[in-house]
């Protein structure tokens, strides 16, 4: 008996059952996608912090030589260094590579040893890295959940306050 022209027996369990065999193949490549996925983020994650450390550490470096001799020669090596530099991210929770980048700026730019069209190339990079326009973040402190029996205490405080 042929109905809808499926060409079985409706009545036939083999339909369901190939369905539920097909759902449980699913189940290994499911996880596996998953599980490659928050291995990823992990890899990723290790690197960014990697990469951060690493760029602490060579302008950690550079603020010491400026701080002790502040010419021009280390800031044409701050400038190329800069410039093989691809992308500066600036992490609220973590804003010591971008105070020191700040505090070598600074250092150059007061710097009367230091000409001026190294000053300029300097600023190009701050400037392309995007590290001038976060300096408003460079004095914040990082953010912090408020728990919720804070917040329970300021609403009710605030509800006597206007009674």
């Amino acid at each position: 008996m042929t109905v809808f022209g499926f060409g079985g027996d409706p009545f036939s369990d083999s339909m369901g059952d190939s369905f539920f065999t097909g759902v449980f193949a699913m189940f290994p490549i499911v996880f596996m996608v998953i599980f490659g996925l928050i291995i990823f983020a992990f890899v990723k994650t290790i690197f960014q912090h990697s990469k951060t450390s690493s760029t602490l550490k060579d302008l950690q470096q550079f603020a010491s030589q400026l701080a002790d001799d502040p010419d021009d020669d280390t800031a044409e090596r701050l400038a190329d260094y800069l410039r093989g530099v691809d992308s500066f991210s600036i992490e609220r929770t973590r804003m010591e590579p971008f105070r020191v980048a700040l505090g070598c700026y600074q250092l150059v730019m007061e710097s009367r040893s230091v000409r001026e069209e190294t000053k300029e190339r300097v600023d190009r990079q701050y400037k392309r890295l995007g590290i001038l326009d976060g300096e408003k973040f460079a004095d914040e402190a990082p953010p912090r959940r408020r728990s919720s029996s804070s917040s329970h205490h300021d609403i009710h405080h605030n509800h006597h306050d206007h009674m």
